[in-house]
């Protein structure tokens, strides 16, 4: 799908019906948040996705299920393999510092703005400016490859609590999305 041609999807196809979703950027936050929670089974995490993407309740979940794991990742499947990259980001710790990326930016207030589709946020998320959000990706990403000058090193332990991402959370969603995403098929 081309996002320019074709505009942003607000319903997926089920069972060949366009079925509406919430394509709103905060609803897919937080369903990315729960696909991050520990206390939540995958039952309960797809509960929640099926709840807040859909405002029916469609009757074919599975499909609905694969078909909103498909929309939070752009339009393309999930993948099938887990990811091996490591996590440079975390839309909760980094929220503010996302916030004001979008600001300097975009000029977009996320706190105020009424409507952002998921697709538009995570392709504006992709080309954010110099930014202090940036700064943090670039010495997440230069550190895990090992290749931190001795001003960054220094950085980094004066500011672990910047720098450091719970382990757990090593791309959690995106490798939750995958897992599911095969077996949903």
């Amino acid at each position: 799908m081309n996002i320019i041609l074709d505009g942003l999807p607000k319903a997926v196809k089920i069972d060949g019906v366009a079925v509406k979703i919430n394509s709103d950027f905060r609803v897919c936050l937080k369903i990315l948040r729960a696909f991050d929670d520990e206390r939540l089974t995958e039952s309960e995490k797809l509960t929640v996705l099926v709840t807040l993407l859909y405002p029916e309740t469609p009757e074919n979940t599975a499909l609905a299920i694969s078909q909103g794991l498909k929309f939070l990742n752009m339009g393309k499947e999930p993948q099938s393999e887990k990811s091996k990259s490591s996590q440079i980001f975390s839309f909760e710790k980094d929220a503010q510092y996302i916030y004001t990326a979008f600001q300097s930016s975009f000029n977009i207030d996320l706190s105020r703005i009424e409507y952002l589709h998921w697709w538009a946020f995570r392709s504006l998320f992709s080309d954010l400016g110099e930014s202090f959000f940036n700064t943090l990706i670039g010495l997440r990403t230069r550190r895990s490859k090992g290749k931190l000058t001795k001003e960054e090193k220094e950085f980094v332990r004066e500011h672990s609590e910047l720098i450091e991402l719970e382990e757990r959370n090593s791309k959690a969603a995106e490798d939750f999305i995958s897992k599911i995403g095969r077996r949903s098929k």
